[in-house]
């Protein structure tokens, strides 16, 4: 009896330190600021009917509100370009594909986001509803 005990507190072991090991190997979610969490959205016309949303830890893209596509942060980096804010925000998906998000972001007026390969788009952050 003692035998099987020893050996399953070895396999119990063994795959707490595997899930630890995976765990370890995970990227750590980054966080967004405050001040970008929120939907965001444009009056372009071919995107009207888009959103962007990011949260503390997730950046998504969406044609309602209902429906949008999820990725973890796994990392946010601010710089200044000139007179600028520049983000940009890397992401994964389920799968862990990575994929990275270039904008800049201005204060005023609640804020505004033009993606740095199409500056012809600007979204504005949607006003919160109560």
């Amino acid at each position: 009896m003692v035998k099987r005990y020893a050996v399953w507190s070895i396999r119990a072991v063994g795959c707490l330190v595997v899930l630890w090991f995976c765990s370890a190997c995970a990227p750590e979610p980054d966080h967004a600021p405050s001040y970008l969490v929120g939907v965001w959205e444009t009056r372009t016309d071919g995107y009207a009917d888009q959103h962007m949303f990011i949260d503390q830890t997730r950046i998504g893209f969406g044609t309602s509100a209902l429906a949008a596509d999820g990725y973890v942060i796994t990392k946010v980096d601010e710089s200044r370009e000139g007179d600028k804010t520049l983000f940009v925000v890397s992401y994964q998906d389920a799968e862990q594909a990575k994929f990275q998000l270039a904008f800049f972001y201005e204060p005023a007026g609640g804020g505004r986001i033009t993606f740095k390969n199409q500056d012809h788009l600007i979204w504005t952050k949607r006003a919160a509803t109560t």
